[in-house]
């Protein structure tokens, strides 16, 4: 499972019968860590872990994640159950994988985030009544339909920095406005520019947001920080001693 990434760990033992534990992982073909696309398929896989004794031990993931934002593509060895549950089993010791496919929307909300939910139970034996877990969420992914890297100035107090007008982080996005910032002032320009001048008694960090658009009217924002001064005398840059 090199190329998977885990998203969540269910774990569940049964009160009346010590040894008796099952655990379900879910993971994932894509990086949580990264943003996901309007139109990217994810692939999920659960794998089950019966204890050494349990008759039967059942994996499910709860389909209520998906919403509007995502839909299931296909799910072989997965039984898609009236309570909008996807599910699979194990017997006896034998660990079981199973596998299944999603498709964020086109129109997927920006910044959406998909959590997806697990829960493991177990049957000590036939005829048993099921004992499981709670509903189980770790990691998740967030809908991007650009993913801009931060972007990072350096001013003397009171400088003065400029965005030339046409600046785009990315093919196809246009300006559209410049947030504030705390300790100077930011201005959009008639031709687009966006100039940022830092207050004249202020070292340290500052930060402004820069929104865009898309040709479908998508907007993203991304994140200037601005250093202000030198090193030295910056709070948190460096370490004091003495």
């Amino acid at each position: 499972m090199n190329d998977l990434y885990p998203l969540a760990r269910a774990e569940v033992d049964h009160p009346e019968a010590p040894g008796d534990r099952g655990t379900l992982e879910l993971f994932a073909g894509t990086d949580p860590a990264l943003p996901v696309a309007p139109g990217q398929e994810i692939d999920l896989t659960l794998v089950i872990t019966p204890g050494d004794r349990a008759h039967r031990t059942y994996g499910y993931l709860l389909e209520d994640f998906l919403g509007t934002t995502a839909t299931l593509v296909r799910h072989p060895g997965l039984s898609r159950l009236p309570s909008a549950r996807l599910a699979t089993y194990a017997s006896g010791a034998e660990p079981r994988t199973a596998a299944c496919r999603i498709r964020v929307a086109p129109d997927a909300p920006e910044g959406t985030v998909l959590l997806p939910r697990v829960v493991v139970g177990l049957v000590p034996s036939q005829g048993a009544a099921l004992v499981a877990s709670g509903a189980i969420s770790h990691e998740g992914f967030r809908v991007r339909r650009h993913w801009l890297p931060g972007e990072a100035v350096t001013l003397r107090p009171g400088g003065h920095a400029e965005l030339p007008a046409g600046h785009s982080p990315a093919p196809g996005l246009r300006l559209l406005a410049a947030g504030r910032a705390r300790h100077g002032r930011t201005s959009c320009g008639p031709d687009g520019a966006v100039s940022y001048r830092a207050d004249p008694d202020h070292l340290g960090y500052d930060r402004f947001e820069l929104a865009y658009e898309d040709p479908d009217g998508h907007r993203v924002w991304t994140e200037v920080t601005v250093h202000i001064g030198d090193l030295g005398p910056s709070p948190g840059a460096v370490a004091v001693h003495g």
